[in-house]
């Protein structure tokens, strides 16, 4: 006979414990822009291994929004660092890529909790200046679809 001392049943009971961690909320957002711009506009994430020592973090998770009709171009929305063994304390950057992250780290945001996090990505997310970036691009897809 078989023992099984792991502390969780099977993988939906795994998926259902760890909705709420930071990189499934995340890659639920990223689906979901995807959906809401039936695929004109969809969601990209990019995981990167932290190697700059001004990082406190080991990991970079880059959202990416990419836009098929303007040759698979890739803008990036934010970018969250976090810990892999740990769920918080999260740090995310705006308007900046991984490498100049990497010179001057100097995160807008930084999350000890999932409602710190959810209103951080809220916040973000539906800012004037993501609006902006996806209204320009869904705009400029669509004209090149028609």
């Amino acid at each position: 006979m078989e023992r099984d001392l792991w502390g969780f049943k099977d993988v939906r009971e795994l998926e259902k414990s760890t909705k709420d961690m930071p990189d499934m909320i995340l890659k639920e957002q990223i689906a979901l822009l995807g959906k809401k711009t039936n695929f004109t506009i969809y969601g990209k994430p990019v995981f990167i291994q932290v190697k700059s020592p001004l990082i406190e973090y080991k990991v970079a998770t880059i959202f990416n929004v990419v836009v098929q009709a303007l040759d698979n171009y890739e803008k990036t929305l934010l970018i969250m660092y976090s810990n892999p063994e740990t769920e918080y304390p999260v740090s995310i950057t705006l308007g900046s890529s991984y490498a100049e992250d990497c010179e001057q780290f100097s995160p807008q945001y930084t999350c000890h909790d999932k409602e710190d996090f959810e209103t951080a990505i809220k916040e973000i997310l539906s800012s004037e200046r993501v609006l902006k970036i996806i209204q320009m691009l869904y705009s400029k897809a669509v004209m090149l679809a028609s």
